[in-house]
């Protein structure tokens, strides 16, 4: 049996509005999301009053994830893609499974990232319902 508390999620960065869309249409009815800016966002992450941070900028990490960083600690984000870098469904599975609340990748990855790490969230919170 699976926990059918939605999942929250913060959206920053460079078309956050595109992002909290993708995240809750990815996330088939368990996810709300939200577009805010980085700090804002990472400060309710901090607080619990969300659970997940995604970031973009054009790098996919300086910008998409200095706020994250600095209010949540590095041991708590993940880069999972840059324009050097493919995101790829084992490392946003190995992220999530570490424990990871904050992601940053390029914006041009939004469209793969997006949907990537939802999947991964929503299946490590089914395998621990168990």
């Amino acid at each position: 049996m699976t926990d059918n508390k939605a999942i929250r999620v913060v959206a920053a960065g460079v078309d956050a509005s595109l992002m909290a869309q993708l995240a809750q249409d990815a996330g088939g009815g368990r996810v709300e999301a939200a577009a805010l800016g980085d700090m804002q966002g990472a400060r309710l992450v901090k607080k619990g009053q969300a659970d997940f941070y995604l970031g973009t900028c054009w790098s996919g990490g300086g910008g998409a994830l200095a706020a994250a960083t600095a209010i949540l600690g590095a041991k708590q984000v993940g880069i999972v893609g840059t324009p050097g870098m493919v995101v790829t469904e084992e490392r946003v599975r190995t992220m999530v499974g570490e424990g990871r609340i904050a992601f940053g990748f390029a914006y041009e990855q939004t469209a793969t990232a997006i949907p990537l790490i939802i999947k991964a969230i929503l299946a490590h919170r089914d395998a621990q319902a168990g």
